[in-house]
């Protein structure tokens, strides 16, 4: 028999059916979805650590035909680890091989148009010209790119150098709370700054969380990268004090205050050095312009030339051409004098 109840009945059922499938497929959606911030981390490391196109291109088109240069280049892979700059060894040769080709292309083509406005009539002249600047071209682009690693790791050494002292009262601070090493790590790994040290505590928890290794083998694998020796020396005396038992506490505080006096010592002689090159500034770009100006202000009394040039000039010259020099090569003495941070 046909009722009204049983149809109302079975359409209550159906109703609980889709709920409770509706409540367990959210559930499993919330189990299998990481968070999205999680996530979006995750993928800007991956964007961070892909390869340039130009290096994938190049050892595309040239990863086979120059073989022979992987043997005779080998103490360049070394320098890319210590750099820490994410590219392979091959690909990275392949790139500074045709970047040499195409400056020397483009140099190639520069000297054949400079050749043809200035009119050169000698045929061997104007094949000269070209190879030459075809060959020189090609060498500059290697050695650009040979001596760009090394760049790269002085300015990581003198980086780690600056930061030492301040990252190690960090890891003090953080080791008196309580935290173990792999914690330590981690916490200064999570700053979302580019501070060297930040870098080398990722580097260290993408060695223990993604490959495996224990705390011990990360350092390890991090000191062979690393080109600073203070830093070497924190990351050794941290294997030792693991391996013995000791006091992580004990130990970052006493390296914190070695490194925080050799920071002193530093900013003394920075002092001591800035002094000099503020003589310097006061003779050369207040002392001298006024004794020339009043030496040559008197001569123009008695004679209108001095050394072929008139008078006028050379206090234009010492005025606008001299002055400024020497102001911006006090400039570039105080900058390579002075920390950047």
């Amino acid at each position: 028999m046909f009722s009204f109840k049983n149809l109302i009945r079975k359409e209550e059922n159906q109703k609980k059916d889709s709920k409770q499938i509706s409540n367990t497929t959210q559930k499993k959606t919330q189990l299998v979805q990481p968070p999205t911030e999680h996530r979006t981390k995750k993928e800007q490391k991956v964007k961070k650590e892909k390869v340039s196109g130009i290096y994938a291109a190049s050892y595309k088109l040239l990863g086979n035909k120059i073989k022979f240069l992987y043997p005779r280049l080998i103490g360049l892979e070394n320098k890319l680890d210590k750099a820490m700059m994410p590219v392979p060894f091959e690909p990275y040769v392949c790139s500074m091989v045709l970047i040499g080709i195409i400056v020397g292309i483009v140099s190639m083509v520069m000297a054949s148009a400079f050749v043809f406005i200035i009119g050169i009539e000698q045929m061997e002249l104007k094949i000269f010209f070209p190879s030459i600047a075809a060959a020189a071209g090609f060498e500059a682009g290697l050695g650009i790119m040979y001596k760009y690693p090394e760049v790269n790791i002085s300015t990581r050494k003198r980086r780690l150098q600056e930061e030492a002292p301040y990252f190690i009262g960090y890891m003090a601070t953080l080791a008196a709370s309580g935290l173990t090493l792999e914690g330590i790590f981690k916490a200064i790994a999570k700053e979302n700054t580019k501070e060297e040290f930040v870098r080398s505590a990722q580097y260290i928890i993408r060695d223990i969380d993604v490959l495996g290794m224990d705390i011990i083998t990360a350092l390890s694998d991090l000191i062979r990268k690393t080109p600073a020796e203070s830093f070497c020396e924190l990351l050794e005396g941290l294997i030792s004090t693991i391996q013995t038992g000791g006091n992580l506490k004990e130990y970052f505080t006493a390296l914190a205050k070695v490194q925080m006096e050799e920071k002193k010592q530093t900013i003394q002689k920075m002092t001591a050095s800035l002094g000099i090159i503020a003589e310097m500034y006061t003779i050369l770009l207040v002392v001298f312009p006024l004794m020339a100006v009043i030496m040559f202000s008197i001569m123009a009394t008695m004679a209108t030339n001095f050394m072929g040039l008139d008078i006028t000039t050379m206090m234009m010259l010492i005025s606008y051409l001299l002055v400024p020099v020497f102001g911006l090569v006090i400039l570039i003495m105080i900058d390579g004098m002075v920390p950047k941070r």
